[in-house]
């Protein structure tokens, strides 16, 4: 599950150097990028390419709570068909499942780009660069996973 939020957030992510919100102090700019994601959701899906023999997809929601916590939600599924030249290739197998897990979440600044930094629950903390266009444009895709960012769509405890 930690493996799976650190491939979501980092391909949601990116770095980007440019100033946040025009010329603000350093203090000021990470404010005002916390203002912005607090109360906010990061849907994430992702499909399989069609190309494959195999169909998947999964989606991911995190909320990232105002007082500084974020919770994830997972739910995937698969098909896989048999290979065509044996007597399994009418076969498929199936799966699906979900996962949730929760931490705490902040931004630092370090050489001109803002990260954000996540805490799992196991007290380890996993830094990711966040490309501040792509966040602020709301939606943008990267090969087969479509990222969706929501101000104040959270769904917070």
């Amino acid at each position: 599950m930690l493996k799976e939020f650190r491939t979501i957030i980092y391909k949601a992510l990116f770095i980007l150097t440019l100033p946040f919100m025009g010329t603000a102090q350093e203090s000021d700019k990470i404010a005002q990028l916390k203002e912005y994601i607090k109360n906010g959701q990061l849907v994430v899906y992702s499909e399989s390419s069609i190309l494959l023999d195999s169909n998947s997809s999964s989606i991911t929601y995190v909320d990232f709570c105002p007082d500084g916590n974020y919770y994830l939600n997972y739910e995937g599924s698969y098909t896989v068909r048999g290979t065509q030249n044996t007597s399994n290739r009418d076969n498929r197998g199936y799966g699906a499942g979900t996962s949730a897990s929760s931490g705490t979440w902040d931004i630092i600044m370090n050489m001109n780009a803002f990260y954000l930094a996540a805490k799992d629950q196991s007290g380890g903390v996993n830094y990711y660069p966040i490309n501040i266009n792509n966040l602020l444009s709301g939606k943008w895709k990267v090969g087969n996973t479509t990222y969706v960012f929501a101000q104040n769509h959270a769904k917070c405890l």
